[in-house]
């Protein structure tokens, strides 16, 4: 599709999106010869003609078989490639065959009856729990004690060895028998993950190895396959790789990160086709034109052939609106009452790939929207060819939408060395409030309920987009077509991490079919916006051949989305001064300003609840951690402490000398951190700065980690300071520091309003109230009839005061509200300054540990526990009491909680507790502030079966309070 641009080229100028391109075009780098010469494939172009609606004359077709259900498995040696490898046996240890290859268990015949029953698709180690052969490797110290027992090789870091299990071949094995009308037909076996590599058997004959977790092989066995008989395939899922390294392969598994479970097995469906001797492939739906009487699309596609002489082919398409939600994944039937737009193209087709492409106009078309901007219309395309004496056809379908991509540059980018980083979505300019996405389940369970969850956490939460970070998967069609169903845009990184994968350290050939394959696959979803080459990947070393192969591959097949080389790169940074440096937070972010921000934030601790599903109940009464606390370390980075020290310094806002303590204010210092950086970018909306990713909304093992909704998907209180400050319409400060704030000096701050939605927002008022340490009023600001324009943020001015005495700014705050003309509240935040009170001697200590000295060794993480055990003060615990009354409201669907301060000073960090952790449950704002005499009605969805008889409410300076009445907790709401 060579006419069709994500960019404008500007006179005299250049950024990195054309310099790529450019260099793309040049090259003929390349790891498989069969898909370079498909790219070279002329596109043919083939005129849209009214079809005449009848319906297209009855042929036979392919046919699919599955293969998913019941197989058989069992472990054996690998192969032992000698030492060196690969050694023969002139010198040197020799090698030796598998196991399973010289005990013949390819072989038809071969005894299977030992062998362990388990279900396709999925993964071995899920395999092995459902038949107790594993412990759980999420609870307590299992997953430590099989690394330090078992793990190879014994002599690396315990967190990088691997388990008995991935350093096993695994042999799966099923019969199938094959349709009688099959017969005469070419007939492929096509598996959708393999995860990593195997090598297939059918009828006892190799068909070779594979590599590549996302797609392959697809293997011709029109000479193996028998009717009448039983027909075997078998594989050989090879021991799990040490490293990660060079592949195509998520990486958290291999321990770095926190847990450790490096996936192997069959994890999706495994199909048998009978081939079409005419087929239309590959259908590609590009929206080149929008108005509101007309849309312009680029219909591309291709027919293959196996029909020697060329053949004249008619091939009808029909396009018509898709509605509905997905259930678990599933693409919802037509609407059927939208109407439909019919056209044919009559083209002539020789032997092997022929490539087409059509242009379409779609009449009053309805246009899909990101979030908060739009509805998400979605349309269905049928593709079916129809020809005289072609034998078998096979059609095809795609659910698209009508949408476009342009990428223009932020204000703030540079020529030649940034990207063009300004999203712009059906003509509209958007500021990007976005989230790293890490795929939610080691065993690679491809659950529709937990990714609803999820995707609708994050929608709810105002996530517009999600980095599915380069150290993850290349996530499915589920995955997406939930994405483009609740308008969450997606950048697909592939997962090429700490790279870059150049040859020989990498193999071209599987780089370049399991990303020519993704991008067939994924490249209709709207939801997809961008492409990536994987994460951090640094300076362009050598040849650069794996990123620059996916670019190339990214933009010859799909050229109507940018391609980013990796992230941090381009205009974009990841802030890890602040964290694994150390740094002070405010500091190091105002230091790294950026057009993009890739990556930014702390990690902390999940729920209590969620602690106790994955440790025993006594670990919890047990504090501080040490080296003997092996349940508490199996669920740390790299089976450390150190983690939870560097969060310390971050969140020490008062003693920490329990896991209660740290709980509270590790998540509290998790969403203040991400609120400092998004608010930096936003304050620059529609001009030097144009969006970020937080990291991350996911998590991958439970435990401490960065994600915002815990491995069981559970908010953490987190997840509701991240959505506060990613509200569409808001009003924020910036300010130099948030501690340090002396007696007598000025503090000053800038504040700013923001509308991110497609009308902005007329006759709206901010107010900013600054309370001291006795939440009596500084000072009180108002600003009202004010304009704010779509995606511009609005600088209302900068707050100057001179601070008073030392016992009324320890701490002092700051509540900021952005209210509409009818005076309804849009938007609130609470800012805090000197919450935490730290002496010289912690802030010596933590000064003395910083980038390659924010290590915790032995004594060294003693003393950190007691430095922050030894706080003497807490000073959002120690403001005046405020007085809290609440009441539950129920409707069939959920209801709200009525909530009123009735004291007569604010109620600073109103928490609900004790919410259902159901996944159909949601609670729309948590860890708020209010005014004296205010009343917020914070909405939740429970169904009327979910009991909520351990809700809680309290705030860090009121005391928890039972609901108004026994009925207030179950009112019901007009």
């Amino acid at each position: 599709m060579p006419d069709i641009s994500c960019y404008r080229p500007l006179a005299g100028v250049r950024y990195l999106d054309e310099i790529q391109d450019e260099a793309y075009a040049r090259s003929s780098l390349h790891g498989d010869s069969l898909i370079e010469a498909e790219s070279r494939v002329p596109v043919r172009t083939a005129a849209a003609r009214q079809a005449d609606g009848s319906p297209a004359g009855e042929a036979a077709s392919a046919g699919t078989l599955s293969l998913s259900g019941i197989w058989r498995m069992r472990d054996g040696t690998p192969a032992d490639a000698g030492d060196p490898p690969p050694n023969t046996g002139w010198f040197g240890r020799r090698a030796t065959a598998a196991e399973g290859m010289e005990e013949g268990w390819y072989k038809p015949g071969c005894d299977r009856s030992g062998w362990h029953e388990v279900q396709v698709p999925g993964t071995v180690q899920k395999a092995l729990l459902e038949l107790d052969l594993m412990k759980d490797p999420f609870w307590n110290t299992n997953i430590l004690d099989e690394l330090e027992e078992h793990g190879q090789p014994p002599e690396t870091p315990v967190w990088f060895r691997r388990t008995r299990a991935e350093t096993r071949d695994w042999w799966f094995a099923r019969s199938f028998e094959l349709p009688v009308e099959w017969q005469g037909r070419r007939l492929t076996l096509s598996f959708e993950g393999i995860d990593y590599s195997a090598t297939v058997f059918v009828n006892g004959v190799s068909l070779g190895h594979h590599k590549g977790m996302f797609g392959g092989p697809e293997l011709d066995i029109t000479g193996l396959a028998l009717f009448g008989a039983p027909n075997e395939v078998v594989v050989r899922v090879d021991q799990a790789p040490q490293s990660w390294n060079g592949l195509l392969k998520g990486s958290p598994g291999f321990g770095w990160h926190y847990g450790h479970l490096i996936s192997m097995g069959i994890w999706r469906e495994v199909l048998v086709r009978a081939e079409a001797e005419l087929k239309v492939t590959d259908p590609y739906v590009a929206t080149l034109s929008i108005s509101p009487d007309e849309a312009v699309l680029a219909v591309e596609y291709s027919v293959i052939s196996s029909q020697a002489e060329p053949l004249p082919v008619t091939v009808e398409g029909i396009i018509r609106r898709q509605d509905g939600p997905s259930v678990n994944g599933s693409v919802p039937e037509p609407d059927g009452k939208s109407g439909e737009h019919r056209f044919k193209n009559e083209v002539t087709v020789s032997y092997g790939v022929n490539r087409f492409q059509a242009e379409v106009r779609i009449p009053r078309p309805s246009l899909w929207w990101p979030s908060g901007y739009g509805e998400q219309a979605l349309y269905r395309l049928e593709l079916s060819p129809v020809a005289v004496d072609a034998g078998t056809i096979s059609d095809a379908s795609t659910v698209f939408g009508i949408r476009t991509i342009e990428m223009l540059p932020a204000a703030a980018s540079e020529p030649e060395a940034h990207y063009r980083w300004q999203f712009v979505i059906n003509g509209v300019p958007m500021f990007i409030k976005g989230a790293n996405w890490c795929w939610p389940d080691p065993l690679l369970e491809q659950s529709g309920e937990l990714y609803e969850r999820l995707l609708e956490l994050a929608r709810r939460g105002h996530v517009g987009m999600l980095r599915a970070w380069g150290g993850g998967l290349v996530e499915g069609d589920m995955f997406y077509r939930l994405c483009d169903e609740k308008g969450i845009m997606v950048y697909q990184e592939f997962p090429l991490c700490w790279g870059p994968p150049d040859s020989p350290h990498t193999d071209l050939g599987v780089i370049d079919r399991q990303v020519t394959g993704a991008v067939k696959r994924l490249r209709n979803h709207p939801s997809l916006v961008m492409w990536g080459g994987g994460n951090e990947n640094g300076p362009h070393g050598g040849a650069d051949e794996g990123l620059f192969l996916t670019g190339r591959r990214c933009r010859g097949f799909d050229p109507s989305r940018p391609f980013h080389r990796t992230d941090p790169w381009g205009g974009s940074v990841h802030n890890w001064n602040v964290y694994h440096g150390g740094e002070l937070l405010d500091e190091a972010t105002l230091a790294m300003p950026s057009v993009f921000y890739g990556e930014f934030g702390i990690p902390s601790m999940p729920d209590r609840s969620s602690c106790l599903r994955f440790l025993p109940e006594e670990e919890l009464a047990s504090y501080p951690p040490t080296e003997d606390s092996r349940g508490w370390k199996a669920h740390f980075h790299q089976f450390g402490l150190k983690d939870i020290i560097k969060v310390m310094r971050y969140g020490a806002y008062g003693p920490i000398r329990s896991w209660n303590d740290y709980i509270r204010y590790s998540q509290t210092a998790q969403g203040d951190s991400i609120r400092f950086t998004a608010d930096m970018q936003r304050a620059q909306t529609g001009g030097a700065s144009t969006g970020f990713w937080y990291y991350k909304f996911t998590d991958l093992f439970p435990g401490h980690s960065w994600g915002i909704v815990d491995f069981y998907g559970s908010p953490k209180l987190s997840y509701y300071r991240a959505k506060q400050s990613c509200r569409p319409e808001n009003a924020l400060l910036t300010f130099a520091k948030t501690d340090g704030w002396q007696a007598g000096e000025r503090f000053e701050a800038d504040l700013y309003a923001v509308s991110d939605t497609p009308a902005g927002l007329t006759g709206a008022s901010v107010t900013v109230t600054l309370y001291n340490s006795r939440l009596t009023e500084l000072e009180a600001y108002r600003y009202g009839g004010l304009r704010l324009k779509p995606g511009r943020a609005l600088h209302l001015g900068c707050l100057s005061m001179q601070l008073p005495s030392e016992d009324h700014i320890r701490p002092f705050i700051a509540d900021v509200t952005l209210r509409a003309e009818n005076g309804s509240l849009l938007s609130d935040q609470w800012y805090f300054f000197n919450a935490q009170s730290k002496p010289e001697e912690l802030l010596a200590f933590e000064r003395s540990h910083l980038h390659g000295g924010n290590e915790y060794p032995g004594e060294e993480a003693q003393r950190a526990f007691e430095l922050y055990a030894n706080l003497k003060s807490a000073p959002l615990l120690a403001l005046p009491p405020a007085v809290l009354e609440w009441e539950a409201g129920r409707t069939a669907d959920g209801g709200a909680f009525r909530i009123r301060n009735t004291g007569t000073v604010p109620a600073v960090r109103v928490t609900i507790g004790g919410f259902p952790e159901e996944w159909s449950c949601f609670l729309e704002d948590n860890d708020f502030g209010l005014q004296p005499g205010e009343e917020r009605r914070v909405p939740y969805t429970a169904g009327p079966d979910i009991s909520l008889e351990g809700v809680t409410l309290s705030a860090w300076n009121a005391a928890a309070v039972p609901p108004v009445s026994a009925e207030g907790a179950a009112r019901n709401e007009q």
